[in-house]
Parts: C-alpha cells; structure tokens; sequence
C-alpha cells in the first residue's frame, strides 16, 4: 500500500492479529523510530472524540510526522450500542478534522468486524472516504490456508519437522484463525521438534462448531455417556454451556428441514445444495433423521429454550442443568 503523508485510514476485518499486522506496516512507513510522544493509541470507548482531534493537531517539538490509531469507534457501527462516553462526544469536532486533516498526521480507525457491519451513510464514514483510503482486510481462502500454516513453521520455527498430515491437521483444526494458528503452533512446537499428526490431535482442540456438531452426534446415536465426556473437556477449555446449547439447538432446526425434505423426496446432494451445507453433513443429517422423528426434534428445541432462558435468568446452574440434559436426552 502506497504512503502518503497525513492519511486517514479505516481498517476492518474480523482478525485483530491482521489488523494490528496492516496498521503496523502503515506506521512503520510514516515513521523513522516509534516512540510514545509520536505514536498514540486511544480507545473510543473511553475516550471522546474531541480529545483524539485534540491530540491529531498537536505536533511535540522534534517530531516531523506522528500516527494515531483509534481502537473501539463505535460510532461507526451500524449498532452502536450503550456506551458511557456518547454524551461527551463532540461529533462536529471530528467532522472538521476530517474535512481538513494535518497533513503530519496519520489517522488510524481499526474496526475489528467485518465491512458489512459499518454504517456507510454517515457523514464520518463519507469524509474518511472522501480524504483517506478504507481497507477491508479479508479472509483468507481455505485453500490458501494449508500453505500459510506451512509457511508460518517455515518462518516462525525453522529447524522443527512438520509432517505433511500435521500441516494438514492444523490447518483443519486452526481453521483461517490466525491467533488460533499463532497460539496452537507455538504449543506443538514446544511439545517437541517433530510435529507429527499424533501430537496435532493431542494439543489442538477441534473448532468449537466441529464439537457442538459431535455433541449433537452423540445425542442421536444415544452415546450420552460420550457426550458427557466431551461436554466436560469442553468444560475446561472455558466454553460456555449457553453457546453449546445454541449451537446444538441450530443442529436441531437443521435436522427438522433435512427430515422434511428427505421425507419430500430430496436426496443428500439436493439437500446440500438446499439448505447450503457441506455434503458430507448433509449425508449425515440425512441419516439422523431416520431415527427420530419430528416430534422429538420439535421438543428438544423447545427444551433448550427453555434452559437456554433459565440459566440466563439465574435460576439454575448452567453447567449442571446441561449436563442433566446430555444424560436425559433420548431420541425416543
């Protein structure tokens, strides 16, 4: 990306690793050394705009040029939300600066979503446009992920061994998450200088939706003993019963389409292509829904809204209320 002095930038996308990784390769060509007089970071969350305008036009002795990043603006989201420091906000403030920014300074949003979620018909969003650059950083593509798996070993651990089938593991299990990748590469390297596909599947949990997806499994093949055992390692990874039983509740919905169209005739391929899910699953859902009927699935959607309410609502502890639902459950 090209340098031009006293820019405006918006960056989104949903991984803060990359975002951090594109303001940082904007910083380091505006500036020769990196330091807290000429580097500033705000968090709009606590900070009004005036006070990061303020700091935008002000310029300490010695310095040629400084950059500012603006974490949190929520002010351009499309949800907002509540946010205490909104009646100090001094919005026209922000909009001059942005009408006639100091061309010493570099102006940074980074908004860690994705580019559909910003408001696009505010005057602040149309002003950034109109003088600075927006940059969506975007996802990468399954089949660009394996070889970036490989070349992160390549850089970051240079003398370990990498099976082939490891790379592969780590790649299905990390799943296009760059902290997942930083954080769960790190941990196989240490284990030992030969990362084989044992060892990936040892250290490396598998993405939570492949879990829930297992989870759900279980239920309907009635190995609720099984499904106890995973909810409980999933336990101990901090992941919150609230959000298994919404991800189990969705399966449910699914299996209640998949059993209607089955029923009308569909085959696995034809509900893939319906319900635009992966064929493999489809296959599998397909075959679920010959043992238990709609009924059933009808009254365990229910059953976890209904415990989905209660443990929001504090009346019953949530992770012993959904484990008593993973024993009681039945497809009968």
């Amino acid at each position: 990306m090209p340098y031009n002095k006293g820019m405006i930038y918006l960056i989104s996308g949903k991984q803060n690793i990359r975002l951090k990784s594109q303001m940082k390769k904007i910083v380091e060509k505006s500036l020769a050394e990196v330091d807290a007089m000429n580097f500033v970071r705000f968090d709009s969350l606590l900070t009004p705009v005036q006070e990061i305008v303020k700091e935008a036009n002000y310029l300490p002795l010695g310095y040629e040029h400084k950059a500012i990043v603006i974490d949190n603006p929520y002010y351009l989201m499309k949800e907002k939300g509540r946010n205490k420091v909104e009646s100090e906000q001094d919005y026209p403030a922000l909009v001059n600066y942005l009408s006639n920014p100091n061309p010493d300074a570099d102006l940074i949003f980074l908004v860690n979503t994705n580019d559909s979620y910003i408001n696009k018909k505010i005057e602040i969003y149309d002003l950034i446009e109109k003088n600075g650059q927006i940059v969506e950083v975007p996802e990468p593509e399954k089949k660009q992920w394996v070889d970036i798996v490989k070349q992160y070993f390549k850089e970051k651990w240079p003398s370990h061994i990498v099976d082939s089938e490891a790379i592969n593991e780590i790649a299905r299990r990390t799943d296009g998450d760059y902290a997942s990748l930083f954080n769960n590469g790190t941990k196989v390297a240490l284990y030992s200088n030969r990362i084989t596909y044992q060892s990936v599947c040892l250290l490396i949990t598998r993405p939570l939706e492949e879990n829930a997806f297992l989870l759900f499994n279980y239920l309907i093949e009635e190995r609720n003993a099984e499904a106890i055992s995973l909810f409980r390692d999933l336990k101990t990874s901090n992941v919150e019963p609230v959000i298994l039983i919404s991800m189990i509740a969705n399966q449910f919905r699914i299996l209640n389409r998949v059993s209607y169209l089955s029923r009308h005739g569909y085959d696995s391929d034809q509900i893939a292509k319906e319900l635009a899910i992966n064929p493999i699953r489809a296959k599998i859902l397909r075959k679920n829904s010959f043992v238990i009927s709609r009924k059933i699935i009808d009254q365990t959607i229910e059953a976890l809204y209904q415990l989905d309410l209660q443990i929001k609502s504090g009346i019953i502890d949530r992770y012993f209320s959904f484990e008593l639902f993973l024993i009681n459950f039945s497809r009968q």
